[in-house]
């Protein structure tokens, strides 16, 4: 009974914060002081369903990240297969974060630290993955070789299973090749923990593309490449593995 009351209790503080942020990002949404809007189309082989069978697909995501007064705002939404009747799926995320060093909260201490961030995540996929919500900080870092280094510890809870778990996140930008060959090395990586019958999971996705839009100084807004996609356990499957390389093209809006 302590224990039921104890996730009564972390679900309440979830959804005050959710309420928090999410209404603050709504109000401030026209103070955004930066903003970039993409398109993404990927294809590859051996994509994985949740019974481990094998497929080959088109996926295209619209990808949208801004930062404003006291925080930033980023989602996307994935459409995959969309060119077939009966195998298209959905999958989205929206992430709200409001800063402590914007807002005056906190001010980071000299050195790597930049900044921290109280984070929300919401991911609303269709099955056989269940919604899932997740709450807690970002750290994010500087003059650590990175364009940008941030690391998320994350309570996490699926909707519809029995317990809770923690998420880690790691997320990277890294810009090289100089103006004449532009190249940039991005991604993130995941580790989720066991909840419930849901096993603990590794998600990767790394891209290496070349950036036509700082090479053209903007006239030319696409990036194109390659991005690289591992999920051990997927969807807390246990054995399901998905390995799979991607051709990768972006046109920024």
């Amino acid at each position: 009974m302590s224990n039921l009351g104890g996730m009564t209790k972390n679900k309440i503080l979830f959804h005050v914060l959710a309420f928090i942020l999410t209404t603050t990002v709504a109000a401030t949404s026209s103070a955004a002081d930066w903003s970039q809007t993409n398109i993404q189309f990927l294809h590859g082989n051996e994509y994985k369903k949740g019974n481990d069978d094998s497929y080959s697909a088109t996926v295209v995501t619209f990808e949208h990240l801004s930062s404003w007064a006291y925080g930033s705002n980023f989602f996307f939404f994935d459409i995959t297969s969309p060119d077939t009747e009966n195998s298209t799926a959905y999958y989205g995320e929206f992430s709200p974060a409001l800063s402590l060093g914007k807002t005056g909260v906190l001010t980071p201490p000299e050195g790597v630290l930049k900044d921290v961030l109280l984070q929300l995540n919401f991911e609303i996929p269709q099955g056989p993955a269940r919604r899932v919500n997740l709450g807690g900080v970002t750290l994010e870092w500087k003059d650590l070789w990175f364009d940008y280094l941030g690391t998320q510890f994350l309570y996490r809870d699926a909707l519809g299973v029995d317990g809770h778990t923690g998420q880690l996140t790691v997320v990277w930008l890294k810009r090289f090749g100089g103006e004449v060959f532009p190249l940039e090395f991005s991604g993130f990586v995941d580790w989720a923990g066991q909840e419930g019958p849901l096993k603990d999971n590794i998600h990767t996705q790394a891209s290496f593309l070349y950036d036509f839009n700082r090479r053209t100084q903007n006239k030319v807004p696409l990036k194109i490449g390659v991005e690289y996609k591992y999920w051990n356990n997927k969807y807390g499957i246990q054995g399901v593995v998905e390995n799979v390389p991607q051709a990768k093209l972006l046109w920024i809006f």
